[in-house]
């Protein structure tokens, strides 16, 4: 009779991992499939702030960025475009929330993902301008109860993805299964290091590149070490506050009622995606910005206002692994830096350094052309991943429109 058992067990166990992986399909389809009709005409909610010199750029970025919100059904999108330093052109079209109904504006928040990564560059390289980290010390310096295992790592290799601490996982025996998404809040970064903390590293410091957000994870716990300050506030105190910007803060700690709702949008329909609390992710994903205030940051930096030039050549110059060949994706620290014929097309390469960001329901992408002193920052609260792409060639053109106004092709006597 044993068999009958073994076998009724099988069957309820069998049972019991088809109901769970049903749960887990049930959920991916939920926030994968938009469902609720976007309001009749929600991209004509418009608002722009323009330089009075400029306005004939201005009025075709914000027409290209219509047009790409269009295509996309984006439920918003919010770009800016500085020269020289000056912010020229700051747009919105669409909403930032839809139920209530409330129009995006230039001062609605937007998750900006990855980009976090590139903030956490420009305060790390702030830190080491002032003697409070060296890139190349042992995290074991600063962080001394970390694992043995990866005491070794530096601060550079963590920020430049060649540490070998791993990215998101699949895991089936968690709900949610993937630890891309987390509703838990962590109270301080060195709490967040329970994602991964005791995981074997992928392969041996430096030898390799392996994209990973949690890497920034333990960045920002051995800059917290360093620096004696939760991470959160040596960001404000070493480039958001110098700079005078307010709208640019980690999620978690956000105390406002700008921030945008974030959705998955395709063919007229809406929905809303998971809700997370970012804190598990903070340095590598979790900030909260406007376009504005990204390209005021991108200013800053191409002007020397921020760091120094040596600072900002070290920040953005493409790593090397241990064999001597450079970092797949052109990764520098923070940034990815290459030449790209996307711009002027295949005669005209143009140096540029930017970083893309996906969060849920969100993307975002910040651009530096250093050669001719232009920031580009555009954000969304709809479509998804999906859209990654599309949202850096709509930057790629304003950049191709700046270049064209610097060179007197565009004029700027026409009126709005």
């Amino acid at each position: 009779m044993n068999w009958k058992i073994t076998l009724r067990w099988f069957a309820v166990l069998t049972l019991i991992v088809i109901i769970y992986i049903s749960a887990i399909g049930i959920w991916s389809w939920k926030w994968q499939l938009p469902s609720e009709p976007l309001p009749q005409g929600h991209l004509t909610h418009q608002t722009q702030n323009v330089s009075n010199n400029q306005k004939e750029i201005a009025k075709l970025a914000q027409q290209n960025m219509v047009s790409l919100a269009k295509d996309l059904q984006s439920v918003s999108m919010s770009g800016a475009l500085s020269m020289n330093g000056e912010i020229i052109w700051a747009g919105t079209t669409g909403l930032a929330t839809v139920k209530p109904f409330k129009t995006a504006t230039t001062q609605t928040l937007y998750r900006i993902g990855s980009v976090s990564k590139s903030l956490t560059a420009v305060t790390l390289m702030r830190m080491v301008e002032l003697n409070m980290i060296d890139l190349d010390e042992p995290i074991s310096t600063y962080l001394t109860n970390y694992p043995d295992s990866s005491s070794n790592i530096t601060a550079r290799q963590l920020a430049s993805h060649i540490a070998g601490v791993r990215h998101y996982e699949f895991d089936l025996f968690r709900f949610p299964p993937t630890d891309s998404v987390s509703n838990i809040h962590y109270p301080d970064v060195n709490e967040a290091l329970d994602q991964f903390k005791d995981d074997d590293l992928l392969f041996t410091p430096g030898h390799n590149f392996s994209y990973s957000t949690h890497g920034y994870t333990l960045l920002s716990a051995v800059m917290q070490a360093a620096g004696k300050k939760p991470f959160e506030s040596l960001v404000a105190e070493l480039v958001t506050k110098p700079l005078g910007l307010t709208n640019t803060v980690a999620e978690h700690l956000l105390n406002s009622n700008e921030l945008a709702g974030f959705y998955i949008s395709d063919n007229g329909l809406y929905g809303d995606t998971p809700i997370q609390n970012l804190s598990n992710k903070v340095a590598g994903g979790g900030f909260v910005s406007t376009p504005s205030d990204l390209v005021k940051i991108g200013g800053a930096l191409l002007n020397g206002r921020l760091l120094t030039p040596n600072s900002f050549s070290q920040m953005v110059s493409v790593q090397t692994l241990i064999d001597g060949s450079k970092t797949p994706q052109n990764y520098a620290i923070g940034w990815r830096h290459h030449q790209t014929t996307r711009i002027l097309g295949e005669e005209h390469k143009v140096d540029v350094i930017h970083h893309g960001g996906v969060a849920s329901g969100a993307n975002a992408f910040l651009l530096l052309v250093p050669e001719h002193n232009i920031s580009i920052a555009i954000t969304t609260n709809g479509k998804g991943e999906t859209s990654r792409g599309e949202i850096q060639m709509l930057a790629y053109r304003m950049a191709e429109l700046a270049i064209k106004q610097q060179n007197g092709v565009i004029s700027n006597s026409s009126s709005l």
